[in-house]
């Protein structure tokens, strides 16, 4: 069998990757959850909490939560995967950052209704897209990429378009930040 029947033949696996910020004296916890092409969980880990002190706060300004979320949650958690994924999702644009430290398409996804000046067709940005579910089952999305890789965007949108036809691609970030309050209320060790 050729590489192009091969990976033909292997279930596209997604990265889905976010964060919460706990009330506990404002520590942050990050989570990455790999699924299979139907939306089945392959792997879940999650970074033990991150707690910056004032000076770190005061020191760090704009520029903490980015480092925060990229080179203490994103790149760790990617280094720890057994599972490779074809494509990462992010919760939020802060993450968007981790492409420059990772070989595989990086993309803000959110639920249109999030986003309602988005452009379609040729008056769209180079760096999103307006992804329809074809099924009509659920809310269209809008795949954003990093401004300095907008091919992610379409990357992502050729990898996505038949699985968003079978269940919500944005969905499994809830189960992702459930799962993350789970591990910090239980007290439950980073993997």
């Amino acid at each position: 069998m050729g590489n192009e029947e091969e990976s033909a033949c292997q279930p596209t696996k997604i990265a889905f990757m976010g964060h919460r910020e706990f009330e506990d004296g404002g520590s942050y916890r990050g989570a990455i959850l790999v699924t299979d092409d139907w939306g089945k969980p392959l792997e879940f880990r999650c970074t033990a909490p991150v707690k910056p002190t004032s000076v770190q706060r005061t020191l760090y300004g704009s520029t903490l939560m980015p480092h925060i979320l990229v080179e203490l949650i994103a790149k760790p958690l990617m280094d720890a995967l057994n599972e490779k994924p074809a494509a990462a999702l992010v919760s939020e644009p802060l993450f968007l950052g981790l492409r420059h430290k990772v070989d595989l398409p990086v993309v803000w996804i959110r639920r249109q209704s999030i986003d309602i000046k988005v452009a379609t067709g040729a008056d769209r940005g180079d760096n999103n897209i307006l992804m329809n579910c074809e099924s009509g089952h659920f809310e269209p999305v809008i795949i954003e990429a990093h401004w300095e890789f907008p091919g992610d965007a379409d990357a992502c949108a050729r990898i996505l378009k038949e699985l968003f036809g079978r269940w919500d691609i944005v969905e499994p970030f809830e189960r992702l930040h459930k799962g993350l309050e789970y591990v910090h209320n239980e007290k439950v060790l980073a993997s």
